[in-house]
């Protein structure tokens, strides 16, 4: 049995190894082939779906310090200054900090829906005066994904509100 195996295959060796070497390299071009044409769309996937959110979540989060840094600037400002001139629309708090700081380095790189919005309101106690700040913002993303249309930080603005407190250094100038 194997001697006439292998008078079959000498018979026709020469044809028997180059359909074996013609059957294994269309193997072989075939998965590499289909390796190629499935990187377009994965790479697609990756972009739109895992590094383009990364990269907006950290700028929210730059942006999130930004913000903070304004509140703490005017919560500072509050604490020093008396309550007519802390309360006032145009005065340094509400309408002056906000100015100078969207015109900043640190004020560029939050890109706002519209201006920041400030309130100052304060509290008694027993003992103290305390003064409440509280900054609202509308930040819109840095790369807008278009399959994410209504998700707030990846297509559409999101809402940034912070507010702190502080003793007031003075508790004459609620008076003032």
């Amino acid at each position: 049995m194997s001697a006439r195996g292998s008078n079959n295959c000498e018979s026709r060796s020469r044809f028997c190894t180059t359909n074996r070497r013609q059957a294994r390299l269309s193997r072989g071009r075939r998965r590499r082939g289909s390796a190629l044409s499935e990187a377009g769309p994965a790479l697609f996937l990756l972009l739109m779906f895992a590094i383009f959110p990364v990269i907006d979540v950290i700028y929210f989060g730059v942006s999130y310090y930004s913000v903070v840094t304004l509140n703490d600037l005017q919560l500072r400002e509050a604490s020093k200054s008396a309550k007519s001139l802390a309360i006032s629309p145009k005065g340094e708090v509400i309408y002056g900090m906000p100015t100078r700081w969207s015109a900043s380095a640190l004020g560029g790189l939050a890109r706002l829906s519209g201006p920041p919005v400030t309130t100052v309101d304060y509290k008694l106690s027993e003992v103290a005066v305390y003064v409440s700040v509280t900054t609202k913002v509308s930040i819109e993303p840095l790369l807008k994904i278009p399959f994410l249309v209504k998700v707030p930080g990846l297509g559409a603005p999101i809402e940034i509100n912070v507010a702190r407190m502080k003793l007031l250094e003075n508790s004459n100038d609620i008076f003032r």
